[in-house]
């Protein structure tokens, strides 16, 4: 896989384009020997794909945004939930269905398996050269399953000769660290890169307490750390066009804030190392047939430290543990040291017929295998609680992209099957220690069509339609080893959906000027919802049932002036349950066509920037001022029985500010930025307050 994740200056020695021509989406002329040649961008040529797709580029990712959840919390259809501060637990949602019904890649490559290690906020937005953002319809190169859509995260490709350096100091004691360095040797086109991040944060931020009549505390338990560090090698000149071998450790710790209680003492840790295999070869034994095959080992252990033997209230009282061995969040105490070994491998072979037709097979298998182990909560509960499992896919996917009408019309016919199994241990009751070997294997179909046509130059019509489907993780069937329990009885997820859309495009004298309009509508059957168990303290996945979803959305955005760049957008989204009859019984649905609870239904953002070159005078210099504004109405926390109920997480309007100024041709940047301006209180989930207004300095130094 390609996780330049911490060493994103390993990539191969292409130039740049400058900053603004980067983002500007529309075309690049170059003037060669009286001759012009314009060509369309690689932003423009996406957008005008047949697939659904937002794309953020490095105008949105070097503004404001601290990190890439801040970037797509701003995108049209998507919602970002955060449950905290640096580091913190988050969701991302597309047009309602998030979780793990999103595919999050980086450079194509899958890091869902890697979940309890790396999150996509590990990347530093400054080693970014887009996100892309794909809604109801997963590319067939990516391989694997996913429902919603996905997020594919396009690092920079650097000089063959590159250093970079970034330090933020920003509140609550937060400290950021990223570093770049490259080499390439022309001769043998071997290229070297070490790079590396370092994350630390108190998090202590006032918050407000709803479930105590909003009293106000400073969350004094939630520190964060983590480290990454890596190092590639790539050869150009051998028989494949690019071969590359990628190494990387992270370490993690993260403590639990206490909200119903005040927490003093647990935390979650891990650790992993990850090796990564990259081989691609244009004309592939055949012209026409290209190789890209992308192999990923990663070794880790993680678990949940929970032992003290006291608890306390917000107002100091002192309680002992409720298990004679400690843990302060529950029931029981916990020391897990769960150790997992996983591999993932995908070959996608393009075959090129003609002008009008394309031909891609996408392999790709995943294996997971968890031994966790948990003597403390084990001794709590008086039996073995926990057990190892493994868990292997495969699937295949056959696609055909078609253009016609020289270049008009386009179109991508997908056809996938998935193929997954899994082996555990199961506790089918709480108070019989036996436990039940548990295995299945399971055979499932999904298939995708999507289609765009150019009306006139500047507009143009697209249509996709879907029926995919989701293999549950191995989280989901197998557990974790300490908070999750098997749940091997899950049905897959499928969702139908459609997406109608139009989009504007129009280049002018300052820029670009794009408007955007869709209409969606999904049907998601054996919904996985995550839920309490009878265990106490412990949860496991479970089949929901039905979800309709219906919605709109609408984005606008473009250069007004010379200096001045605007955007807007605008998302509704109605997510209603369509279970006619409660599960596994006869009796009616009280919920029957409610809305679904926390799930945002609308939203919406806008956004300024001015940018002038040499304000201050001299040469070479960029300033920009940055406003951006996020809207989110308020929604119900449980289903809506009654307008009276009061579990609702509260509208929230914030806005942010930031200016940045750059020097010696970019080689200095300077960035300060405040978040939250007007200092409102947000809350992301029922009695989960987000930080109140904070600023950052961050200093950047880049030598190519």
């Amino acid at each position: 896989m390609r996780f330049k994740i911490v060493f994103l200056a390993l990539t191969s020695a292409t130039n740049l384009f400058a900053q603004n021509s980067a983002d500007s989406s529309f075309v690049i002329s170059q003037e060669l020997a009286n001759i012009t040649i314009v060509a369309p961008n690689e932003i423009r040529k996406m957008r005008e794909a047949a697939m659904p797709i937002s794309i953020l580029g490095t105008r949105q990712l070097e503004g404001t945004a601290t990190n890439i959840n801040d970037a797509l919390a701003r995108t049209t259809g998507i919602t970002v939930r955060n449950t905290g501060g640096v580091g913190s637990a988050s969701r991302i949602s597309v047009r309602g269905l998030e979780g793990k019904r999103m595919g999050i890649y980086i450079d194509e490559a899958a890091i869902g398996q890697l979940s309890d290690y790396m999150t996509l906020n590990d990347v530093p937005t400054d080693m970014i050269e887009r996100i892309e953002i794909y809604k109801g319809i997963v590319p067939y190169r990516f391989g694997g399953s996913a429902l919603s859509g996905a997020v594919n995260v396009v690092t920079k490709e650097y000089p063959s000769v590159y250093t970079d350096a970034s330090y933020e100091i920003a509140s609550f004691n937060t400290h950021k660290l990223n570093f770049t360095f490259k080499r390439t040797n022309a001769a043998t086109g071997l290229q070297f890169g070490v790079g590396g991040c370092l994350t630390y944060s108190d998090n202590n931020y006032k918050m407000h307490l709803q479930n105590l009549e909003n009293r106000v505390v400073e969350r004094n338990h939630d520190q964060f750390k983590k480290v990454m560090m890596g190092a590639s090698l790539k050869a150009t000149k051998w028989y494949f066009d690019e071969a590359k071998l990628e190494l990387v450790f992270t370490g993690t710790r993260a403590e639990i804030q206490g909200i119903d209680s005040d927490i003093r003492e647990a935390y979650n840790h891990g650790m992993s190392g990850i090796a990564a295999i990259t081989l691609k070869r244009d004309n592939f034994l055949i012209d026409g047939l290209d190789l890209d095959f992308d192999g990923c080992y990663s070794y880790g252990k993680n678990g949940l430290c929970d032992k003290a033997m006291f608890r306390y209230d917000w107002d100091g009282n002192k309680y002992p543990a409720v298990s004679p061995y400690g843990g302060e969040q529950g029931n029981y105490a916990s020391d897990s040291d769960n150790r997992t070994h996983d591999f993932a491998g995908k070959l996608n072979m393009n075959y090129l017929l003609n002008e009008h037709s394309t031909f891609n097979i996408n392999l790709y298998t995943t294996y997971t295998k968890q031994k966790p182990e948990n003597e403390l909560m084990d001794k709590s509960f008086g039996y073995k609680t926990t057990f190892p499992s493994r868990m292997s896919s495969f699937t295949v996917g056959l696609s055909y992209d078609l253009t016609l009408f020289n270049g008009k019309f386009m179109s991508s016919t997908t056809l996938k099957n998935f193929n997954y199994s899994s082996d555990t241990k199961v506790l089918e009751y709480t108070y019989i220690n036996s436990p039940v070997d548990m295995s299945l294997s399971r055979n499932h179909w999904g298939a995708s069509e999507a289609m765009r046509y150019k009306i006139t130059k500047h507009l143009m019509a697209k249509a996709a339609f879907s029926s995919e489907v989701r293999i549950p993780t191995s989280e989901e069937l197998t557990g974790n080893g300490y908070s999750i329990l098997p749940a091997t009885n899950l049905e897959p997820e499928r969702c139908k959906g459609m997406n109608v859309g139009m989009l504007f495009h129009h280049a002018n004298q300052f820029g670009f000027i794009e408007v955007e309009a869709n209409f969606f509508m999904n049907q998601l059957d054996n919904m996985i919802r995550y839920q309490a168990d009878m265990i106490p303290s412990m949860a496991r996945y479970a089949n929901f049932g039905k979800v309709l979803t219906k919605g709109v959305e609408a984005e606008i955005k473009g250069d007004v002036t010379s200096f001045l760049y605007l955007y807007a957008n605008v998302t509704y989204q109605d997510l209603r349950d369509k279970r006619k009859h409660e599960i596994g019984s006869l009796e009616k649905n009280p919920t029957y066509n409610k809305r679904m609870p926390n799930i945002p239904y609308f939203l919406a953002n806008f956004g300024i920037e001015l940018h002038k070159e040499n304000l201050f005078g001299g040469k070479f210099q960029n300033s920009r001022l940055l406003i951006d504004a996020s809207y989110i109405h308020e929604y119900f926390y449980d289903f809506e029985m009654s307008k009276y109920q009061d579990r609702k997480i509260p509208t929230s309007f914030t806005f942010d500010t930031g200016i940045e100024h750059s020097f010696f041709n970019n080689r200095w940047t300077l960035t300060f930025k405040v978040k939250n301006l007007t200092d409102r209180t947000v809350y992301s989930d029922l009695n989960r307050p987000l930080p109140g207004r904070n600023f950052a300095f961050k200093v950047r130094y880049v030598m190519k």
